[in-house]
């Protein structure tokens, strides 16, 4: 069993780092226990939208995350931005709106990682732990 300590910003810089990101988030940033993103939808009426993403929890090998518009009533732009997004996104990855569920299993299959199976992640404000076993 082995144990690694990240904040909300080293994920971030990791994920920039290594152009992890897809290229319709334009601008990022952490705030409190979110990640920002300003995501450019290429729509003539909405043509930016600010989402945070907040970690909600982890079960069998899914780890589930809140997308959610920043400041504003648009719940159906999302709903139409992501039903459009579903189908260029990983295997890995599942739009369940508001919900983003990510099987790491498949992650970790995808990138040809061999020999981790993570236990659990915990939280606690802007520091995940993540736990292997």
């Amino acid at each position: 069993m082995a144990a690694i300590t990240f904040t909300l910003e080293e994920i971030l810089q990791i994920l920039k780092s290594n152009n992890r990101l897809p290229e319709q988030i334009v601008r990022s940033e952490v705030k409190n226990d979110c990640i920002e993103f300003t995501v450019d939808t290429k729509m003539f009426l909405l043509p930016v939208i600010p989402v945070s993403l907040k970690y909600i929890s982890y079960e069998n090998n899914i780890a589930t995350f809140e997308l959610s518009i920043v400041g504003s009533h648009f719940n159906k732009a999302l709903s139409m931005v992501g039903n459009s997004y579903q189908s260029k996104l990983p295997e890995y990855v599942k739009l369940d709106l508001p919900n983003v569920l990510i099987d790491l299993q498949k992650l970790f299959e995808h990138r040809k990682i061999k020999g981790i199976h993570v236990k659990e992640i915990i939280q606690n404000n802007s520091n995940f732990t993540i736990i292997t076993g």
